[in-house]
Order: C-alpha cells, then sequence, then structure tokens
C-alpha cells in the first residue's frame, strides 16, 4: 500500500513520539515538518490533527502542536488500564490460541531469559516485546490491542530503558514464565491475574517509578 504524505508525517511522528525521541512538553513546529518533508500546510496540518485525534499531542493556539504532559494521576489511570487490557488479552489468549502460538510464546520467555541471563536490556526490550505481541495476536481481539498500543504510546516517554537494571529483568522473566504458564496450561482466570500483576504498578514501586520522571515531563495537578 502507497502511503500519502499526510500517512508518512503522521506514521513518522507516531514513531518519534513512542521511541522518545519527541518529548513531553516539546513543541512540533509546522514549518520545520514542512520543511523536512517537503510538504505543503495542508498535510503537515492534517497529520497533526490526526495525531491529536489520538490523543499524541495537544493543539495549542498561537503555539502549535505540543506533546501533552501528563499529570501524576494522569499516568497512574493509563497505567490502570492497561494492566486491565492487558489482563483481558492474556486470558482471551489462554482461551483462543492455536497450539503453535502457544509453542511461540514459550519461545519468547526463553528468548527473555536469555536476553537476561546475559544482562543485555537492549535485547531484552525486544524480547519483551515480542513475547506480549504473541499474547496481543493470541488474543484474537484487535480493539483491545489497539487501546494497549496507544496507552503504550503515550506513556512511552515516561519509562524509558526500564530494563537497564538487572533486577528487573529477572524480576520480568519471572512474572512472564508465570504468565506463559497459565496461558499454555489454558488457565484463562490465572493468565488474567498474572498478567495484570505484572503491569500493575503500586506502592513502592510506583514511588520509585514516579521520582525517576524529569519534573519537566510532568503536567502540574488539577
Amino acid at each position: 500500500m502507497t502511503l500519502n504524505l499526510t500517512d508518512t508525517i503522521r506514521l513518522t511522528l507516531e514513531s518519534e513520539i513512542r521511541q522518545g525521541q519527541i518529548l513531553p512538553g516539546q513543541p512540533i513546529e509546522e514549518k520545520v515538518l514542512i520543511e523536512r518533508f517537503s510538504a505543503s500546510r495542508t498535510p503537515v496540518r492534517e497529520a497533526l490533527q490526526q495525531l491529536a485525534a489520538q490523543g499524541l499531542v495537544r493543539l495549542v493556539a498561537r503555539v502549535g502542536a505540543v506533546v501533552p504532559r501528563l499529570s501524576v494521576k494522569e499516568l497512574l489511570s493509563l497505567l490502570e488500564l492497561l494492566a486491565e487490557l492487558e489482563g483481558a488479552c492474556a486470558k482471551f489468549a489462554a482461551r483462543r490460541m492455536a497450539e503453535s502460538e502457544r509453542l511461540a510464546l514459550a519461545d519468547a520467555v526463553t528468548a527473555c531469559e536469555q536476553a537476561a541471563q546475559a544482562q543485555d536490556w537492549q535485547h531484552y526490550e525486544l524480547a519483551n516485546d515480542r513475547f506480549h505481541d504473541v499474547i496481543y495476536v493470541g488474543s484474537r481481539n484487535p480493539y483491545a490491542v489497539e487501546q494497549i498500543r496507544m496507552i503504550r504510546m503515550r506513556s512511552r516517554a515516561y519509562v524509558p530503558n526500564r530494563f537497564e537494571q538487572p533486577r528487573r529483568m529477572k524480576k520480568s522473566v519471572e512474572e512472564h514464565k508465570a504468565i506463559a504458564l497459565c496461558v499454555i496450561g489454558e488457565d484463562a482466570e490465572g493468565a488474567q491475574a498474572a498478567m495484570i500483576s505484572h503491569i500493575a504498578i503500586g506502592g513502592r514501586d510506583f514511588a520509585e517509578f514516579v521520582s525517576g520522571i524529569p519534573d519537566d515531563f510532568l503536567a502540574a495537578a488539577t
């Protein structure tokens, strides 16, 4: 499928927001985009309007598009919803996965374990994404997956390099094993509970998480 210029601009900016190349509070100037993509004003504005509809940017009068900052309360709300949606996908996957997909999930756990043993957080990030992707596909619920990806995109800047500490990789691997055991064993309720526990951030973990976020990434509480 051939992308038009509006789609190209939107997808490029989506990727840069997701990867943390464009940070919360950072403006996205129309003039810069026009020069960068050799575009007229119309496709640039259309792309920014589409990103605004997704909640990835906010259109501010006399400023233009800005990647929105989240307050601690907003961030917590997003992460709570993410945990529930991820849990639902794990439950659905336990019920609906084909045998080949269950084998792929086991392979994904092995890849996570190998990366953790090597203390290679960058490869662990990739293996972690693969683990969750297998579950998403196996859930047979594209609407839930779409919402998960949107939440992850909006919150990505707040959780960069989350596996740099070996203890976090080790903890994540053990949780992946527990989730996979339930999914492969067709224990839907167990899979849901294990996934929610894996994704949810509470108590001391949330305090540690918030303390690591740069102050200028956070919006004032309302």
